[in-house]
């Protein structure tokens, strides 16, 4: 059986699990609206980037508009890399075991697969993840904001780090990261900004093209003119995908 095989399987099984238990719970509280049901069944873990932590008032703020849009705070779940903002610099492929750990804790206890909204770096973590580490069978939806899937020039200003030079453009981590094949099975979403200060150039925050085509679902989505942070922040930006997480 192939690695795909595999991951298919296991994400049946949480997605059956998941849709089951969502039916109890429909039938239990019967009363609820349509308008205070999120788009989809499964939690949501939250990745922060570069030189962020998941304590940052931004992320509270993102937690705030998923409730509204009907999902259960305990649902909601921010990995935080990090005590100290600044010092999250280190290669996505370590980072990458920290998002599957929390994958594969969040996916357990719910007996579903896990919807992932990354910022920035936090995409590349999640992508080493999902693509490298066999995270797939734990993830429905990845939706990354601002993420240099295709490097940064701005990397250069980090480059005494080991995430300043795994974002440089032409760099090993995203020769072996976009090497023509995203996961089979998860739905992938990337929303680039063109005013996008720190990825240069802005569309280079876009799945490249033969990764972009490997899958049955994958969305590149010009978010409008954004800066960097604000892509966490704006609730223009979140009414574009929190819809794609289904």
């Amino acid at each position: 059986m192939t690695r795909f095989d595999t991951t298919s399987t296991r994400r049946s099984f949480l997605r059956k699990t998941a849709l089951g238990g969502s039916a109890l719970g429909v039938a239990a509280v019967g009363s609820a609206s349509a308008a205070e049901t999120p788009p989809g069944s499964e939690p949501v873990l939250l990745v922060h980037g570069y030189m962020d932590t998941g304590e940052t008032s931004w992320w509270e703020v993102v937690r705030d508009y998923l409730v509204d849009v009907g999902y259960s705070a305990d649902d909601i779940y921010v990995l935080s890399l990090g005590d100290v903002p600044g010092t999250t610099t280190d290669s996505p492929t370590e980072y990458a075991d920290a998002v599957g750990q929390r994958l594969k804790t969040i996916g357990e206890a719910h007996g579903s697969p896990v919807d992932i909204v990354a910022h920035s770096m936090g995409g590349l973590d999640s992508r080493w993840c999902i693509e490298k580490q066999d995270g797939a069978q734990y993830v429905d939806d990845l939706v990354t904001l601002g993420t240099p899937h295709q490097g940064t020039y701005a990397a250069y200003l980090g480059i005494l780090t080991e995430g300043g030079r795994d974002m440089i453009p032409g760099s090993t981590f995203l020769e072996r990261l976009n090497d023509g094949t995203l996961a089979e099975g998860v739905n992938y979403t990337a929303l680039w900004s063109t005013a996008d200060e720190l990825i240069v150039p802005s569309e280079y925050a876009s799945l490249p093209s033969p990764e972009f085509s490997s899958v049955d679902v994958a969305r590149n989505i010009n978010s409008g003119y954004q800066e960097h942070i604000q892509l966490v922040h704006d609730r223009a930006v979140f009414d574009q995908y929190y819809r794609l997480l289904d």
